[in-house]
């Protein structure tokens, strides 16, 4: 029995059941947990440049005035529109390389230093809105694209981790994680800007700011590594 074709950043990938079935191997615990860690280092890496709680003032900000019923509503349509960004880019992600001649090693050097100007914006950014933000966020039905969820939550540094990961990966386990680790980020985002008003009360401004400093430093560190990866990459 062959299963359909698993898809995932251009590279298809098909398990064959009619090939002997190791599985004591499947079930190996060094194998799992392997797998375990590579999906917590894929979840840490991508809402690292979410942040959704770094979007959770400028979320309340748009927001004031509105019922909780509205607030629900768009929190739900800015989740998924993240979701369909990223799942766009877990596709698509190596055809648009090989389109464009672009090779795995200079993706990953631009991705991390695209990642790094990211890490670096969002340490430095303020939770307030700027002008063009806030014209842009006029319109209740648009506010969950833009500023939501492309550039707060999705952006061109979410994109790059999203590309990195799948070009780095090698099996059809670890293409099925990331696909999962997607909808894990978006969920998260759903239940932070959900629960922005009341996360805000309870953690405060200093103790927000202090989170999104370290997780502005695990961005970098991913941006590092990237572009480290690329630069060996290229070595003979």
């Amino acid at each position: 029995m062959v299963l359909p074709p698993l898809v995932g950043g251009g590279i298809v990938h098909c398990l064959n059941y009619n090939s002997p079935p190791n599985l004591i191997a499947e079930l190996n615990p060094m194998l799992f947990k392997s797998l375990f860690i590579y999906a917590i280092g894929s979840y840490v890496s991508l809402i690292s440049v979410a942040n959704p709680l770094i979007a959770a003032p400028v979320f309340v900000t748009l927001t004031q005035g509105f019922t909780h019923k509205e607030r629900a509503t768009l929190a739900r349509q800015t989740s998924g529109n993240v979701l369909a960004i990223l799942l766009a880019f877990f596709i698509a992600g190596s055809f648009i390389l090989s389109f464009f001649g672009i090779s795995i090693h200079a993706m990953r050097i631009a991705g991390g230093l695209m990642i790094l100007l990211s890490a670096l914006e969002r340490l430095n950014k303020s939770d307030r809105l700027t002008d063009e933000e806030k014209e842009e966020a006029v319109d209740k039905d648009s506010m969950a694209f833009s500023p939501l969820a492309m550039p707060l939550l999705s952006g061109p540094g979410a994109i790059a981790v999203i590309i990195g990961m799948t070009t780095d990966a090698n099996t059809a386990k670890h293409y099925l994680i990331i696909f999962f680790v997607i909808f894990a980020v978006a969920l998260t985002c759903y239940l932070t800007l959900k629960l922005a008003p009341v996360i805000l009360e309870k953690l405060g401004p200093t103790l927000l700011k202090a989170f999104g400093r370290i997780m502005g430093f695990i961005l970098l560190c991913v941006g590092v590594q990237l572009m480290i990866n690329g630069i060996l990459g290229l070595m003979p």
